[in-house]
């Protein structure tokens, strides 16, 4: 990866955005666990949980609501070992999955949140969840109507796409508006516990499962190299923060989910 400048510490409050959890200890781990000021520090969930892993179509309602309350227990322990108290981070509670169907009742629970934030981390831009891509929308309309002056930050839960040439979209990405965390053997180590808390996600939790949503090689990349951060320019939406790839991204973003889906068929595996 090219020379990234580091990410400066922001003075006021700081504001994680995670539509799942787990996402903040991906994206955010070692930005967390590093922050000289923990008393800043507040992460939102905005969804519960309730749909990973998850049988296909065949867990009840019952099943759900005690997958989303073990996701949230998670969710605490993890946060944790990240150093941040229980009063420092929030469940929103919406359905695993349905954000894009509800940007209004997305937006307004976001929006205090936003007002009092100085820097905000959303998920990147072309992250292939459709429930990352609705957390960016909601904070981005938020911030097109005024609503908060808080620097907007873009971190990548999902970097390795298969059809890119080297694999890791973030060398797409103009390295001008990349920030990093660069990472110690002390941060990379509370990471690691902290996504090691997430046992629905880093193991076979179900029997069905013939994986972990979250692989030991998707854990060891996510702990080894530093964060990286896209910085939000509201006059560079879309493709145009990418310094390469600009017709290609866009592609690779529509099909690689599909391909995911496919490979995961084949292979007999179940869940996000």
């Amino acid at each position: 990866m090219r020379a990234i400048a580091p990410l400066p510490h922001a003075t006021g409050l700081v504001l994680v955005i995670a539509p799942h959890m787990d996402d903040e200890s991906l994206g955010c781990g070692m930005l967390l666990a590093g922050h000289p000021q923990r008393d800043a520090l507040r992460v939102l969930f905005a969804t519960d949980g309730s749909h990973s892993p998850e049988h296909a179509r065949g867990a009840s309602a019952a099943e759900r609501r005690e997958l989303a309350a073990t996701r949230e227990r998670e969710a605490g322990a993890a946060l944790r070992v990240l150093g941040l108290a229980a009063d420092q981070y929030r469940c929103l509670g919406f359905e695993d999955g349905t954000l894009a169907r509800q940007p209004q009742a997305l937006a307004g629970e976001l929006r205090e949140p936003l007002r009092a934030a100085t820097q905000v981390f959303v998920p990147f831009r072309f992250d292939r969840h459709p429930d990352h891509l609705a957390v960016g929308r909601a904070v981005a309309a938020i911030r097109d109507e005024g609503g908060t002056a808080a620097t907007v930050l873009e971190y990548f839960v999902y970097s390795q796409w298969r059809l890119l040439p080297g694999g890791d979209v973030r060398d797409c990405v103009d390295p001008g508006q990349l920030r990093q965390t660069v990472p110690t053997a002390a941060l990379q180590a509370r990471k690691r516990r902290a996504l090691d808390c997430y046992r629905s996600q880093t193991t076979r939790y179900l029997g069905w499962q013939n994986r972990p949503v979250l692989t030991p090689e998707l854990l060891d990349r996510a702990c080894a190299g530093p964060e990286v951060y896209l910085l939000q320019d509201p006059a560079r939406p879309g493709r145009r923060v990418l310094a390469r790839g600009r017709a290609w991204v866009p592609v690779a973003h529509r099909v690689e989910p599909v391909l995911k889906r496919w490979k995961d068929r084949l292979s007999g595996w179940r869940g996000r």
